[in-house]
């Protein structure tokens, strides 16, 4: 009787966490928008710095949201660095352009706050363009096939109410130039608009 008990109650327990966890995920499973514009700085390599340090970057995407706590965004990005001509450089212009689509898991620490720190990270492919207009000599152009990229940083959510949010946010961002990889971080600010939730309780 004893062990009859013990089992009824154990089960019980499961089937209750079963179906709040299913209640929750079905409650939470939303679609996201977001856009966000970026402040850009290069790093390296000191090659690439010597020419480009500053840019912006815009971006906008998509966002599954698993659970309040886990999501994962889909973005297509667009970056920009710009040339300054200084004396010490025979060079016009210097142009630097990238087309990117980044494939980013987000984590939230505290879902259940208005203002909800997260971690992100992520990889992308890239499409890179990087044109000189050298004194003297003919415009040189250089294009890359597509490469690979790194992203990954923290940031925080600021909730105004259920469907939309600001966000703040930061980190580096690694691109693969050929045999170079340039070095950049960012400090991004943006838009969170939920779309739909997937079933309403």
């Amino acid at each position: 009787m004893k062990n009859r008990i013990i089992r009824g109650s154990f089960l019980l327990t499961i089937a209750l966490f079963l179906i709040a966890g299913n209640a929750s995920a079905q409650f939470e499973q939303k679609l996201t928008l977001q856009v966000a514009g970026s402040y850009v700085h290069a790093i390296g390599p000191e090659a690439f710095t010597d020419i480009f340090i500053d840019g912006f970057a815009a971006d906008a995407g998509i966002q599954y949201n698993f659970s309040r706590t886990a999501s994962l965004l889909i973005l297509a990005k667009y970056s920009k660095f710009f040339y300054f001509a200084e004396p010490d450089f025979h060079l016009d212009v210097a142009n630097f352009n990238q087309l990117g689509i980044s494939l980013c898991p987000k984590y939230r620490l505290f879902p259940h706050l208005g203002v909800n720190p997260f971690i992100f990270g992520g990889a992308s492919l890239n499409y890179i363009s990087i044109s000189f207009d050298l004194r003297g000599f003919d415009t040189g152009i250089t294009k890359s096939p597509v490469s690979l990229g790194f992203i990954g940083g923290a940031g925080t959510d600021i909730r105004i109410n259920d469907n939309i949010a600001l966000f703040l946010q930061g980190g580096l961002n690694r691109v693969d130039q050929g045999s170079v990889w340039i070095d950049s971080w960012f400090v991004q600010a943006g838009l969170n608009i939920n779309m739909f939730k997937a079933r309403t309780l």
